[in-house]
């Protein structure tokens, strides 16, 4: 809660820095870490695309080296050819499954990340609309409070120069009558 003071100097107020920069600190600290957690994902999907090629390079070599060990029988070099195609085929398609299922569920995370920062700034808003509410209220308070004591000090000060203008009128009417005597 804000508290304020009336500027000596025009018509503005006067609210307390430290209750100010407090306020705001507190509205930061409601921002959403979703950033940093979609950040993590997008690194951990590298990471698993990464970590995928190159299982399918080490598969490949396999294949190959399977290939070259088996070429002394016209039907082994023919099997181990169809075997290392099939094994470059599956690591090719366990790659782009892996790779599809990685985006899948980074496109997930960046919607749920997202829609969580959105429903975090609507609570931020709402909190700082209540507290721009109260704020109000309480401005309308001393708003009410300084009227009173400004009316109040009108009054005075009239009636103040009233009788100062009657006493003037007195004083006056006292001296005329000393003159003509």
């Amino acid at each position: 809660m804000l508290a304020g003071r009336r500027s000596r100097f025009g018509s503005g107020w006067t609210v307390d820095r430290e209750q100010l920069l407090d306020l705001i600190d507190r509205l930061r600290m409601a921002a959403p870490a979703s950033a940093d957690q979609a950040q993590r994902l997008l690194e951990e999907r590298e990471r698993l695309l990464q970590q995928t090629q190159e299982e399918a390079a080490v598969l490949a070599q396999q294949a190959r080296q399977d290939a070259e060990q088996q070429i002394s029988v016209h039907e082994l070099v023919q099997a181990a050819e169809t075997r290392a195609e099939s094994i470059v085929d599956q690591a090719h398609q366990s790659a782009t499954e892996t790779i599809t299922r990685a985006n899948q569920e980074a496109a997930a995370v960046r919607g749920q990340a997202t829609t969580e920062a959105v429903s975090q700034a609507l609570e931020a808003d709402r909190y700082s609309l209540e507290m721009l509410r109260r704020l109000n209220d309480q401005l309308r308070t001393m708003q009410t409070s300084v009227s009173g004591a400004v009316d109040q000090l009108e009054f005075k000060v009239q009636q103040g120069e009233q009788s100062q203008a009657v006493d003037q009128r007195d004083e006056a009417a006292r001296r005329t009558l000393m003159n003509e005597r």
